[in-house]
């Protein structure tokens, strides 16, 4: 009986130690910088800039084929 006792008051004491406050004082949050700002800058639009070259070169080879196609059909 004893045992329970001890472990129950061990248990007690943990909880309560656990029950503290923050010992740093609460910083003032400060807005998240701009992604621009980051080492990630650069990387921004990166998949447009990307879609938009592959839709040109996409665009100029087929101006290239309706180019050879008209050759060929002759008009």
């Amino acid at each position: 009986m004893r045992i329970y006792v001890t472990i129950g008051m061990m248990t007690a004491a943990l909880l309560a130690a656990g029950c503290g406050g923050s010992d740093e004082p609460e910083k003032k949050k400060e807005p998240p910088m701009k992604v621009e700002d980051t080492a990630f800058g650069p990387l921004i639009g990166t998949q447009d800039k990307a879609r938009d070259r592959a839709n040109a070169a996409v665009e100029e080879h087929r101006e290239n084929l309706d180019e050879r196609l008209e050759e060929d059909e002759g008009t």
